[in-house]
């Protein structure tokens, strides 16, 4: 562990009482957890010592860091490696939704800055059946990640966006919900990455709350009269979080609002209703929250975009039946989303829209071939055979390599493993040929061995 600067712990000691500062301080130095939230979908328990995260129904804490890689039921979207604090976002959506939201069959969420998928797949798992939520992350190397993530998640719910804040601010207000983690100074991760102990420096946490103030004040305009951005961050000083938290409320004219959960007394307030998780009080990162409601009343934009809405009037026929689902095009792919309401033309207009749903397929050569992302879908049938694959067969398929057999039918087929989908493949005489996106695939050789155990 390399040496905090001088600067950073004469910014904790301004914080935080000797007691706290010294709690906070040990913690740092120690090992930091590991931990994973379940998919609500997957139905098991896990088979290594563990113990439950308190702010997330389906986290748990790991004695030791297993090798996810290893794992088919991690590629299968059973589970998500996921930092424990982080879980408290998830958290606040389930308040906010059964709050405020009671009523509506139907709300509209962003989660602004979303790679590598964390916070998106545990909103998801937690909105109602009419909810849409819009994943963007501008990075593309990223927004590829999130994409991944996503899809093996497996809900239909999540539609993923590529585009800068301002250009979500000028379509005016779009959402009920909008989830700001903001790009930070990332003093919260000290002890997971000794790089970003050598990086930190006073400028950059100046230049991170300024960055974070543009964000904000760019996407102000896309959030709905009375609709509620949740502000975060996963770092400790001042500037990044309860003075941007205050500085945004006050040039805004948004008030803070208070956060209801069983185990809040985990949680520590510098200020009334500003929220940290501190190592030593919560185990896991350093993160700051907070709820900001945007006042009621007629919108008046800054900067809205005026152009007109855009619909994609490109169809195709598909040989398929979507039951339960609305299907949109975008280029050559037909994506899913669960229900049939979803205004088209609000998804279609979105910047920088990527992937309108979850892909299921597109036509070649006038035959159908499904997207691998099928194969990953919870709670889905698409009358696709499925194939159960052993151990060593999982590994070939999650390598993209070609898997030897006598199938027992041809063509597109879901391949299993112990009741879990890993994705799709085409049957032919002498064995399957594998579907999985080259850039998905397993890159070492691993022996399959799971953290987890079927019932």
């Amino acid at each position: 562990m390399n040496a905090f600067p001088q600067a950073f712990l004469d910014e904790l000691g301004a914080l935080f009482d000797k007691e706290t500062l010294a709690s906070l301080l040990l913690a740092l130095e120690n090992t930091p957890p590991v931990s994973i939230r379940l998919n609500p979908a997957f139905k098991g328990n896990i088979c290594v010592p563990h113990e439950k995260v308190p702010q997330s129904e389906f986290g748990y804490f790991l004695k030791d860091r297993p090798v996810f890689t290893a794992d088919p039921a991690f590629h299968a979207g059973a589970y998500y490696p996921q930092e424990a604090n982080s879980m408290w976002i998830g958290a606040v959506f389930s308040f906010l939704r059964e709050k405020f939201y009671q009523n509506e069959a139907s709300i509209v969420a962003l989660d602004l800055c979303a790679a590598p998928g964390g916070k998106t797949t545990d909103i998801s798992s937690r909105m109602e059946l009419g909810d849409l939520l819009v994943a963007n992350e501008v990075i593309s190397t990223r927004n590829a990640i999130l994409f991944e993530n996503v899809c093996k998640w497996g809900l239909t719910n999540t539609v993923i966006t590529k585009a800068d804040a301002q250009k979500f601010g000028k379509k005016g207000p779009l959402f009920d919900m909008i989830f700001c983690d903001a790009p930070c100074s990332g003093e919260g991760m000290f002890r997971k990455d000794n790089d970003a102990i050598s990086e930190w420096s006073t400028d950059n946490v100046v230049l991170c709350t300024q960055r974070q103030q543009r964000i904000v004040f760019d996407v102000w305009d896309a959030l709905k009269p009375g609709g509620f951005m949740v502000y975060s961050t996963c770092t400790f000083n001042r500037s990044e979080n309860e003075d941007n938290a205050l500085k945004f409320c006050a040039e805004m004219g948004a008030e803070l609002i208070e956060f209801e959960h069983p185990n809040k007394d985990l949680l520590f307030e510098l200020e009334s209703h500003l929220y940290r998780c501190l190592p030593h009080k919560t185990p896991g990162e350093g993160l700051f929250f907070c709820i900001i409601r945007k006042p009621d009343g007629p919108f008046e934009a800054r900067n809205r975009e005026t152009s007109p809405k855009k619909k994609n009037k490109k169809t195709v026929s598909v040989s398929m039946e979507f039951d339960g689902f609305q299907s949109l095009i975008k280029g050559e792919e037909t994506y899913l989303l669960r229900g049939d309401h979803h205004d088209e033309a609000f998804i279609q207009n979105l910047p920088g829209l990527v992937h309108p749903g979850i892909p299921a397929g597109s036509v070649f050569s006038g035959k159908w071939k499904p997207h691998p992302s099928i194969g990953l879908l919870k709670n889905a049938d698409f009358n696709l055979p499925l194939i159960e694959l052993d151990d060593a067969a999982a590994m070939q398929f999650l390598k993209r390599e070609f898997i030897p057999m006598k199938p027992p039918t041809q063509g597109p087929v879901i391949v299993v493993w112990k009741g879990h989908r890993l994705g799709t493949a085409n049957a032919v005489k002498n064995g399957l040929n594998n579907l999985l996106p080259m850039e998905w695939r397993v890159r070492s050789n691993f022996t399959a061995q799971s953290i987890v155990e079927y019932i």
